[in-house]
């Protein structure tokens, strides 16, 4: 773990963090193991951490109840910070990146095509795409070759969440957009952590692979739009409502609609397919969990596909996954800015300042989760959940600004681990070094290459 310089920042003020160097603050440090050094500021410093990166005064909160003011309580006063600016490019003014009336607005269209009666539709269709990947497996298990799980989890996703949210079939676009999203994850995060961000037109004027990126995303769903325009549907899909609300509206602004449909398509797709990549890795880890699963999956569904009402009864199936997100948070830290000054438990927080959440340091407040990295599915038991503040665990955020797609993830989740496990039994070949890498989410650096072996 990445040490921490236990002296006070600033010294006059002596309020608990690392000093930092000048100018950069803690950047230097923080940039060689993000996770580590996170983890290890909440361990030294506890429940409020001071620090700066580069001349930004940041305030990181370890506390389930100063997450809950954040996220919660004032959400209205703690909008998404500066460093979501770099996400404009890619996601535009979506609901990921905007606030206020916009925001609301974009949240109240999209919300309805997330639940209700729609679920069991959005559960068929995941099934459908999940078996769409594992009749490819059967070929490549016939060979002897194995599958790189991320990747395929990465394309899965995709292809679930556009067949079941925006009903339409996207996989032979897959390689191009998946390529073009992550230059273009690597490029915000690099940005990120810079001391001194470029430009955005610094960024596109230097970085060619960058500006085709921009350009291959934005060709693609301005294809998507135009596609459905010339044949729409009768439907309460989310891109058919998309559309029909953009085109009530009236405002003729093309780029907001394409923001929003790159969002979902983005957001959608890559966090849950990391949490997947990461929960396949965890079950091949521990064979009692494994076992658990398997059992449960068989004696749940006999052999058949699953359906949203079987959700419930896949209850250790969550477990798992859960208990995964709790060691692996796709969105591994999260951030917001004080729009006014205001105090968290008698700490001051001036106006202006950026504080900041981190899943995947909180997970691991030895406070609310003894022997932190024992990965224990029966932490998230409905007994055990109930005794932990809400905010000790927040892979989706929380509030009003919670992830839309929250339980549609859970859902996807499930079917899709079910599915697999029907037919295959996954495991890591040797050899490999697998480190979570700090993206924009939490990826496998090298990806992880799995065995196939037919149940």
């Amino acid at each position: 773990m990445t040490a921490i310089q236990e002296v006070a920042y600033p010294p006059r003020h002596a309020k608990p963090g690392p000093r930092g160097a000048p100018i950069v603050g803690v950047a230097h440090e923080l940039r060689k193991d993000p996770l580590n050094y996170f983890v290890g500021l909440m361990r030294t410093y506890g429940e409020f951490v001071h620090f700066k990166i580069g001349m930004a005064p940041i305030i990181m909160l370890n506390s389930p109840d100063a997450i809950k003011h954040v996220l919660q309580d004032k959400f209205e006063d703690y909008p998404k910070s500066r460093f979501y600016r770099t996400f404009k490019p890619i996601l535009g003014r979506s609901m990921f990146t905007s606030s206020g009336e916009t925001w609301l607005s974009q949240r109240r269209t999209a919300t309805p095509c997330f639940g209700g009666a729609r679920f069991e539709i959005m559960a068929e269709r995941i099934v459908a795409a999940t078996d769409k990947m594992l009749d490819r497996w059967d070929g490549l298990d016939r060979k002897g070759e194995p599958v790189e799980i991320v990747h395929e989890m990465m394309r899965l996703t995709l292809d679930g969440v556009t067949q079941a949210l925006l009903e339409m079939d996207f996989i032979e676009n897959y390689d191009e957009l998946h390529e073009a999203l992550t230059v273009i994850l690597h490029e915000t995060e690099r940005r990120i952590w810079a001391v001194v961000p470029p430009p955005e037109w610094f960024a596109l004027l230097t970085r060619p692979r960058y500006r085709r990126a921009i350009k291959t995303i934005d060709r693609i769903i301005r294809g998507i739009i135009d596609e459905r325009r010339r044949n729409p549907r009768n439907s309460d899909g989310l891109l058919s409502t998309l559309i029909e609300a953009h085109d009530r509206e009236g405002s003729g602004d093309e780029s907001l609609l394409k923001d929003q449909v790159v969002a979902m398509i983005a957001t959608g797709h890559e966090s849950t397919a990391c949490a997947l990549a990461w929960a396949f890795y965890t079950i091949t880890q521990h064979g009692d969990v494994r076992d658990r699963v398997y059992e449960e999956v068989d004696r749940v569904l006999g052999g058949r596909d699953p359906r949203a009402a079987d959700l419930p009864s896949l209850q250790y199936t969550g477990m798992v996954f859960e208990e995964s997100m709790r060691l692996y948070p796709p969105v591994w830290t999260i951030s917001r800015v004080a729009t006014r000054d205001d105090e968290i438990a008698g700490v001051k927080i001036p106006k202006g300042t950026t504080v900041m959440l981190s899943p995947y340091a909180m997970h691991r407040n030895p406070e609310f989760w003894p022997e932190p990295e024992k990965f224990d599915p029966e932490r998230f038991h409905p007994d055990e959940v109930a005794k932990r503040p809400r905010h000790a665990y927040f892979p989706f955020g929380g509030g009003p600004r919670v992830c839309l797609g929250n339980r549609f993830a859970m859902m996807e989740a499930k079917i899709m681990i079910a599915k697999v496990i029907q037919r295959y039994r996954l495991s890591v070949l040797p050899g490999q070094d697998i480190v979570a890498e700090p993206m924009i989410t939490l990826r496998p650096r090298d990806g992880i290459a799995m065995a196939l072996e037919r149940r």
